[in-house]
């Protein structure tokens, strides 16, 4: 049988420009798959496991700059969206999650694939809808499409965000044999969008308070890379001598911007390091990787914290706000314009980032192989104008520490820094751009989300470095694991896998190393365009590994 209210749901969809729809396959969905399989301007991937369509869905929306459907069929298919859907609230990724259901009246009735989907995922989610179970009068329909429109201008309203839209479905689910899926011409609800300004009564009264304070910094934590915006903070900076510190996943990697921050912060130096405390503080965008960054500015409390974001969500993440500035952060610092602050502040900042810089060239030409040293060798050879995708644990630690070139593209999901979804994530990268995509990884977050390669999509333009140590190293690096008596057992979680097999599965282009010589020799070649994926595993010691970094961090607390 043709749903017409629900073949809708596919044209409101393109009507509002949306270019891609993500599909785990299923019976009591297929009238919304064929829907938006049939329609023109919708492209429809087809990904077998739902916990990894949900991110590969998340790392599509990343790139496009627009909402991405996903379709799931009922039961706990639409669970496993929930990590995705999680950090894509948090991300503020547009995502439009379309779940099929059981008719209401048989859900607690012991049926098959039938659990409490209305609101199923919670806070994490803007917003929730359900469809009408059906469609046959026409204010049912006027309701369904009104929905539509609704969870699309919800889901790309600031902040953006993932939005759920709950279908029943009863059977009949598919076209007799004689039916055809037709698009008619159906209404698109448009969301006018203004401009947001700074008044000139605001300016006057930040630029009182600028004048009252001398040492001042912005921190930027994880935002898009935004050229327009990018040069306007720049600007700002150099008329007004203010420090900017960038977290890696900032992508704003302004001329003469903190990067080391992460190293020389450390919270056995932080007592020396008093005159790097700003009394002003500017902060944009997201989370931010560096814990060392906020316990010292926490710990050193500016007397004034500015937050620049258009929204009005309070993110105290330093604990000392006093204004929230809901803008968008390109206006802010086009239009405010104080007067310069004495170099002094900035000089600070400028000397001990160098000179910590230099410090990390100088361990890493010394120190023995293993995966710090690795990953700065991989990262020295990223390609110009390509992307760097970085999972959790240590990778996206240490790439904090070494910073990195200005013309390559930062993601990692920090949204819940979960180890969950990198593979995903930058799976639907590749796929959603021509960039080359480089995912940077542990061995834990890579093979807990081998199904992100479990498609017929092409994936030529990915390239993954798998450390491999054998377990979650992280917890011999932080305080406490390791001090207890089932260590290995309970938190590193020893395990004897290599990629090989699971590179072998997808085929991938295979490289094993362990020493500088083998992985110098793997990258020679590592980023020439070619027909297949590639993967490059860096094996280590895990012990070893810890010693290193601990060695790295005495050379930053005295």
């Amino acid at each position: 049988m043709i749903l017409k209210h629900i073949n809708d749901i596919a044209s409101v969809c393109a009507g509002h420009g949306i270019e891609t729809a993500v599909i785990s396959p299923g019976s009591r969905s297929a009238p919304l798959t064929l829907a938006f399989n049939e329609h023109p301007s919708i492209d429809v991937k087809v990904i077998g496991d739902e916990r990894s369509a949900a991110f590969i869905a998340l790392g599509i929306a990343q790139q496009q700059k627009k909402p991405v459907v996903l379709i799931c069929t009922s039961g706990s298919a639409v669970l496993n969206y929930a990590p995705a859907i999680a950090e894509a609230y948090y991300q503020e990724i547009p995502l439009i999650v379309i779940s099929a259901d059981r008719p209401p009246e048989w859900i607690n009735q012991y049926d098959g694939q039938t659990i409490q989907q209305s609101d199923v995922l919670g806070k994490h989610v803007k917003t929730s809808f359900s469809f009408p179970v059906d469609a046959n009068h026409p204010d049912a329909f006027w309701h369904a499409n009104r929905i539509t429109n609704e969870a699309i201008i919800t889901s790309t309203s600031f902040p953006l965000g993932p939005v759920h839209i709950n279908v029943p479905l009863r059977e009949p689910f598919y076209p007799s044999e004689n039916e055809r899926i037709e698009f008619s011409e159906t209404r698109i609800i448009k969301n006018a969008a203004t401009e947001s300004f700074v008044p000139s009564s605001l300016i006057i009264e930040l630029e009182d308070e600028w004048n009252q304070h001398t040492n001042k910094a912005i921190v930027i934590g994880q935002s898009d890379y935004d050229k327009a915006q990018l040069v306007a903070i720049q600007a700002f900076a150099k008329s007004t001598n203010t420090v900017v510190i960038n977290d890696i996943i900032g992508n704003h990697s302004i001329e003469g911007a903190t990067q080391h921050q992460d190293a020389f912060l450390q919270s056995k130096a932080q007592l020396a390091l008093a005159n790097l405390s700003p009394d002003l503080l500017i902060t944009l965008g997201k989370s931010l990787i560096s814990k060392n960054l906020k316990t010292f500015i926490r710990q050193n409390p500016p007397k004034k914290h500015w937050h620049i974001r258009e929204s009005d969500r309070i993110n105290d993440t330093f604990q000392h706000l006093t204004r929230c500035i809901s803008v968008n952060p390109k206006s802010f610092f086009e239009n405010f314009n104080p007067s310069a602050s004495d170099q002094g502040f900035r000089k600070n900042w400028t000397d001990i980032d160098h000179k910590a810089k230099q410090t990390i060239t100088d361990f890493l030409s010394e120190c023995p192989f293993g995966e710090f040293k690795a990953i700065s060798e991989c990262m020295k050879a990223l390609p110009q104008n390509s992307q760097l995708h970085l999972a959790n644990s240590m990778s996206v630690r240490y790439a904090n520490l070494l910073g990195l070139k200005s013309h390559i593209e930062v993601f990692s999901n920090r949204g819940t820094s979960g180890i969950d979804g990198s593979n995903g994530t930058a799976v639907g990268s590749a796929l959603a751009q021509d960039k080359l995509v480089t995912l940077i990884t542990g061995d834990m977050a890579f093979f807990y989300d081998r199904n992100a390669f479990w498609h017929n999509h092409d994936l030529s333009k990915l390239r993954i470095i798998v450390l491999n140590n054998h377990g979650g190293g992280i917890f011999r690096m932080i305080k406490g694991p390791e001090e207890q008596a089932d260590y290995e057992k309970l938190f590193e979680t020893e395990q004897p896998l290599t990629a090989e097999n699971t590179a072998d599965d997808h085929n991938f282009e295979y490289h094993a190393c362990s020493d500088l010589t083998e992985l110098t020799t793997a990258l020679d070649n590592f980023y020439e365009l070619s027909n297949q994926p590639k993967l490059i595993e860096v094996f280590s010691d895990s012990k070893q590994n810890t010693e290193i970094f601990n060695n790295f961090k005495g050379e930053f607390e005295s």
